[in-house]
């Protein structure tokens, strides 16, 4: 491979990358010659939505066009975040968004603080060559609606599950061969 990619997996709430299916992505990547980081998120019991960014922006410093981004549930808010703050002059390759949401969930007020500001989508399109996202029809904690809303918003190509719950290991989500597949057309890897 020729362009050298580096892919940066943000976990959610109540997880860390030990959880579900990143450290086996991250693995799966590196093994295609991709750099991977993959940071702990700062208590991710009761996070901030502050530190959150606080900490990826330390942790992501720099990007380069041909950094991609991945972010699960409450990761996903935070990297919208994050990317919203990127410069559009050097626009990141794209991010692929599992389970994710841009406003507030239902029953999950305790994450409200990470919807409270309103995303400029125009802003975000220009900072992000390319949008995915992946839902869930039966999610139990980020309702479809929220995804495919979020999806509409940033005109980003949106893979529905029928039965994927949430996407985490409790849902058989140990391993999740068909994000890599994703992730690959769009890296033509």
């Amino acid at each position: 491979m020729n362009i050298p990619y580096r892919v940066v997996i943000v976990h959610g709430f109540l997880s860390t990358p030990r959880h579900h299916w990143f450290v086996w992505l991250k693995k799966q990547l590196e093994k295609l010659g991709i750099q991977v980081v993959l940071p702990t998120m700062p208590s991710p019991r009761s996070p901030c939505s502050a530190d959150w960014l606080a900490h990826l922006m330390a942790t992501v410093p720099t990007v380069s066009r041909h950094t991609w981004f991945i972010g699960h549930s409450l990761g996903c808010v935070t990297l919208l975040h994050y990317l919203a703050l990127l410069n559009e002059e050097n626009p990141v390759e794209g991010a692929v968004l599992v389970s994710g949401f841009s406003e507030p969930v239902p029953l999950m007020a305790e994450l409200n603080d990470f919807t409270r500001q309103d995303f400029d989508y125009s802003q975000l399109k220009k900072n992000v060559g390319q949008f995915v996202t992946l839902c869930s029809m039966n999610d139990d904690i980020v309702p479809a609606y929220l995804t495919q809303s979020l999806s509409r918003s940033l005109s980003a190509e949106c893979y529905s599950f029928p039965s994927a719950g949430h996407f985490r290991a409790q849902d058989g989500f140990k391993q999740f061969p068909e994000l890599l597949q994703v992730l690959s057309d769009y890296l033509k890897i």
